[in-house]
């Protein structure tokens, strides 16, 4: 009987320290990113609501008040 040969396992991905630890930031990145999206999604605030305050702020004065005062501005 002859002896079994000794299989040599080739390792495919062989990477460098540099590699490695550049791998490890992009990993940490991708389970940062999708953390933070999962947050965003239940803390976030109801559209009705913003929408409300977004609407009071921008509106500053009605429109019939505006107009009232262009007419004031274009009599003098």
């Amino acid at each position: 009987m002859k002896p079994r040969a000794k299989k040599h396992h080739r390792e495919i991905f062989i990477l460098t320290p540099e590699e490695k630890s550049t791998l490890v930031f992009v990993l940490a990145a991708l389970v940062l990113g999708l953390s933070a999206k999962h947050y965003r999604k239940t803390h976030s605030t109801p559209i009705a609501q913003t929408a409300i305050v977004e609407t009071a702020k921008t509106a500053g004065i009605p429109a019939e008040k505006r107009a009232e005062a262009k007419r004031r501005k274009a009599a003098r």
